[in-house]
């Protein structure tokens, strides 16, 4: 017998973030694939860097559980007994694995081991083996986090404040694994810029590099190492002709240089082939990551390197997004922010906690589900069985008046971003603090889950919708070219007006200061900022590579946002404070107040 369902397996040139990992793990009684079996299999499935399914089940191995796996997994026989063998539910776990028509890869830690098992297993019920490729969390670990003494799955838990409920439990395991395959591949994509399943599974088996031995074709390029800066920066590799063929950015050059051309590297086909054709690279420094990846964007889309994709993908994040620019607005889920002038709350790093909030939404107040993009509501038209269920006001029968549905609207708003005791937060909590009591902590422990990813977006709240709404911000970054360096970026309307960088010691420097302040005042304060914007209309002024730079903008803020880094400018902003923020540091504090008090505008 063979599975009935085509197994897909993954395109090479496929996005990374466009693949399903689904990521396993099992229990067994022994260490032996042929001679011991599963007892417990959980399965994780992640796409774009999110959960999208979770599966697990107690499996009857049919033969004794020795008592050492026992202290190890806390699983009995007792607790097995009763449970279906493997080749009973086999159909239902491939089912759950390789869904229709998606491309998988299957990921796991010491996934070797796993795989074997699961492979035999199927044997033993008449299946096919697998031939799908796979992602070992643990080879990535001796890649990628080369400092740490231990690559064991609970020395990375430990190491990304990865915490689980069970250790040695099939569904905790496969889930902290799951989060730790996540910054991984965030990694791989932003530090190392893949982008495909090819250069991910070819990654993995790269040999572990000597950086005191690099390869001949390296030395004929006549790069010296010890003169790459070890700084943030965009690098170009040009052909004999002198033509660029690659650009790229690094947080750090000499790294990322190195990793090209260290001897016993492996690379993808991509990787090869473009070597193959650089005669010489040249690199350049930039204040920071950011103004790196800006810089590489801006000169991709000015020199067209063959060997750069057209458009480089993001992960992307859930978003919950309430349509308030239309008169009777809804309540769901996207993973686009486009300046359309509805309300987006996020981003959140699960899909889990947006449908939790939406499903919480949904029961607490009465916002209509239907698809309709406009309601046209008369009072003869029937209502659905949302109403029935209490669960919709009826806007589309005026059961409900415009006023009282944007009453409701408000209440949604609010819920979602207070704290106070009507709040998701507060609800979640009460609602956690109730499964703790009944003594249901699987449950108890997602929705902890839910809390902690909801707190960190009542954080970024003001600063995610200053984004959304294509409003004003500054960035304040240190600069890596000077210890005492920031760069300042300036955006207004969603768009970078002005990029600078000072030394802190120019905070005493009262022309430089008194020349910044203009500067801000002008492009902040002059007073035609704060005028009412038409999101709808104002969509075709941006130009597609404005939409791309606020992507990376949005990308970059959302995985290094901090109160110190990222100021939002309201109506009700102060130019005092914006200085203090530009130059504050425990040293200058005092020499701008006494600067800022000097002049005035």
């Amino acid at each position: 017998m063979s599975a009935k369902k085509e197994i897909i397996s993954p395109a090479l040139s496929d996005s990374i973030f466009s693949t399903v990992f689904t990521v396993f793990d099992v229990e067994t009684t022994g260490l032996s694939p042929d001679r011991n079996r599963m007892t417990e299999i959980g399965i994780v499935k992640i796409k774009g860097g999110e959960v999208i399914e979770e599966y697990e089940t107690l499996i009857n191995p049919g033969q004794f559980i020795p008592p050492g796996i026992t202290l190890l997994t806390g699983i009995t026989n007792e607790m097995v007994h009763s449970k279906l063998k493997f080749e009973e539910i086999a159909g239902e776990i491939m089912s759950f694995m390789f869904s229709e028509g998606e491309s998988i890869i299957l990921a796991g830690h010491n996934v070797r081991f796993d795989y074997g098992f699961l492979n035999a297993s199927l044997a033993r019920a008449g299946y096919n083996k697998l031939g799908v490729p796979s992602v070992c969390t643990a080879r990535l670990a001796r890649r990628l986090s080369r400092q740490l003494p231990s690559k064991s799955l609970d020395s990375l838990k430990r190491h990304f404040g990865v915490h689980t409920r069970r250790k040695h439990r099939a569904l905790d395991d496969a889930r902290a694994t799951a989060t730790i395959l996540t910054h991984f591949l965030e990694r791989l994509t932003t530090e190392f810029e893949y982008e495909t399943v090819e250069e991910l599974l070819g990654f993995q088996y790269r040999k572990i590099y000597d950086d005191r031995r690099i390869s001949a074709r390296f030395k004929r390029l006549k790069i010296d190492m010890q003169s790459v800066p070890k700084k943030p920066g965009v690098y170009y590799m040009l052909n004999k002709k002198g033509e660029i063929i690659y650009i790229g950015k690094a947080k750090n050059l000499k790294d990322r240089l190195g990793s090209y051309f260290y001897h016993n590297v492996s690379h993808s086909a991509k990787i090869t082939k473009l070597i193959r054709y650089v005669n010489k690279v040249e690199w350049e420094t930039t204040g920071s990551e950011l103004s790196a990846l800006l810089a590489e964007s801006r000169m991709i889309k000015t020199h067209k390197p063959r060997f750069n994709s057209a458009i480089k993908s993001y992960r992307k994040f859930p978003f919950i997004k309430i349509d308030v620019q239309r008169n009777y607005p809804r309540v769901f889920k996207v993973y686009e922010i486009i300046p359309d002038g509805a309300k987006y709350y996020g981003p959140f790093s699960s899909s889990y906690t947006v449908n939790t909030l939406i499903e919480k939404i949904g029961r607490l107040y009465k916002l209509r589900k239907c698809d309709d993009r406009e309601l046209h509501p008369h009072k003869n038209k029937s209502a659905c069985m949302y109403h029935e269920f209490h669960q919709c006001g009826a806007p589309c029968n005026l059961t409900i008046s415009a006023g009282e549905y944007k009453k409701e609207v408000k209440s949604v708003d609010k819920f979602l971003t207070s704290d106070g005791e009507e709040s998701a937060l507060r609800f979640l909590e009460r609602e956690m603090m109730i499964e703790s009591d009944s003594m249901n902590f699987e449950h108890a422990s997602y929705l902890r889950d839910n809390i902690s990813d909801l707190k960190k977006v009542l954080l970024n709240i003001e600063l995610t919708n200053s984004i959304v709404e294509l409003q004003n911000y500054i960035i304040k970054c240190k600069d890596e070219n000077s210890e005492n360096s920031r760069e300042i970026f300036l955006v207004v309307n969603g768009k970078i007006a002005k990029t600078f960088s000072y030394d802190i010691s120019y905070a005493s420097d009262e022309d430089y200061v008194n020349n910044v302040k203009e500067e801000i005042n002008y492009l902040y304060f002059s007073g035609a900022l704060f005028k009412d914007f038409v999101f709808s209309k104002a969509y075709h002024k941006f130009k597609i590579e404005e939409i791309d730079t606020l992507k990376i903008i949005s990308n970059w803020v959302y995985r290094n946002y901090r109160p110190s880094t990222i100021m939002k400018m309201t109506a009700k902003t102060k130019i005092e404070d914006v200085m203090k923020f530009v130059f504050k540091t425990a040293a200058t504090a005092k020499k701008v107040a006494k600067t800022l008090q000097a002049t005035e505008f």
